[in-house]
């Protein structure tokens, strides 16, 4: 069960968070930042395959996954007002925790999972409880896509602590770890800039290789290897099923 203070915040995460930054649904902005994400790890799942992603918030990456081709979308968030926000992109979209919507569907059922920006508000019990029903809920070869902050940016605790209800912080070794012990295979991590298509992104791109170098070199001076080379304060991984392989889109 969610500790109190988690569904205290939950209850106005909108109006009294979101609001309070400034965020407003753009799906056109979200989708430049996330198609370039998503489209190498999705491009071989069928896309009228059933997919859901846990934690929806506005629904922000169902809409990029429709503009991928995805037909069989589904989500689920515990904050009524992200949900209200979700439903203007896909109808099967359902109030309530990630656990329940998941123990409601019959083990193999879906092609994709997807957690974006939801691990962070776990405790590590609560993760690991989550993976190991997740990878039941999986097909053979299913996919797992997930995206959190990064304890190994140099921001790290900026972005950790700019949200009351953030309770793990992991880096790729530990998002591999997760993986590993839920029997998911195939691991791969990378970083996310979440740069826009604009002129604006294309510079802030330019300028992040730039800056990177230097984080680069300090790891190597300090440890003697550059680390896992995934800096930004958001990192992204994908892991896979070990029930089977993957199958060829129609």
């Amino acid at each position: 069960m969610q500790p109190d203070y988690r569904i205290r915040v939950y209850d106005r995460y909108v109006s009294a968070f979101k609001a309070s930054r400034g965020e407003k649904p753009d799906f056109g902005f979200s989708d430049s930042k996330l198609l370039p994400l998503l489209r190498p790890w999705v491009r071989s799942i069928e896309r009228s395959a059933p997919c859901v992603d846990l934690g929806c918030g506005n629904g922000n990456l169902l809409h990029a996954l429709a503009t991928l081709g995805f037909t069989n979308l589904r989500g689920v968030d515990v904050s009524a007002e992200q949900v209200a926000l979700a439903r203007k992109v896909s109808h099967q979209v359902e109030l309530g925790s990630a656990r329940t919507y998941l123990e409601g569907h019959p083990d193999g059922y879906f092609r994709l999972i997807t957690m974006f920006d939801v691990i962070e508000h776990l405790t590590k019990a609560e993760i690991l409880d989550l993976m190991d029903l997740l990878v039941r809920k999986l097909s053979s070869g299913g996919v797992f896509i997930a995206h959190c902050p990064n304890a190994d940016s140099p921001m790290a605790g900026q972005v950790f602590a700019g949200d009351l209800t953030h309770e793990t912080l992991l880096n790729p070794a530990s998002a591999a770890q997760i993986c590993a012990l839920a029997g998911l295979k195939d691991f791969e991590a990378r970083e996310h800039l979440g740069t826009s298509s604009h002129f604006s992104g294309k510079v802030r791109a330019l300028l992040w290789r730039t800056m990177r170098c230097f984080w680069l070199a300090y790891n190597l001076i300090e440890t003697g290897s550059p680390g896992s080379r995934i800096l930004t304060r958001n990192f992204a991984f994908r892991a896979i099923s070990a029930s089977g392989p993957l199958q060829t889109a129609v």
